[in-house]
């Protein structure tokens, strides 16, 4: 799924994404989350693409990992939990 978003973004030439997981069921262990963005190549994450991923509340926790994690690894988005908020900040310059 990593793969085919980083696809559909490169190919289309979006700067501004909203990915909204709400629905997804399940997350990657912690474990299995390290490795996927460690795995990500940095240069598939241009740094003109600004993401906003919207996360359920209850799955806090995790979405404040994936976060640190990510920008650990240099790849930089933001998780938001709510859907104004996360337009808000796609909206700023």
């Amino acid at each position: 799924m990593t793969k085919r978003y980083f696809e559909i973004v490169l190919g289309s030439g979006m700067t501004k994404v909203l990915a909204d997981i709400r629905l997804l069921m399940g997350r990657l262990s912690v474990v299995e989350t390290y490795d996927l963005v460690r795995d990500l190549p940095v240069k598939s994450t241009p740094t003109d693409v600004k993401t906003a991923i919207l996360e359920r509340k209850e799955e806090r926790g995790y979405a404040n990992f994936l976060e640190t994690t990510s920008a650990n690894a240099g790849v930089r988005f933001r998780c938001f939990f709510d859907r104004e908020e996360a337009i808000s900040w796609l909206r700023s310059p």
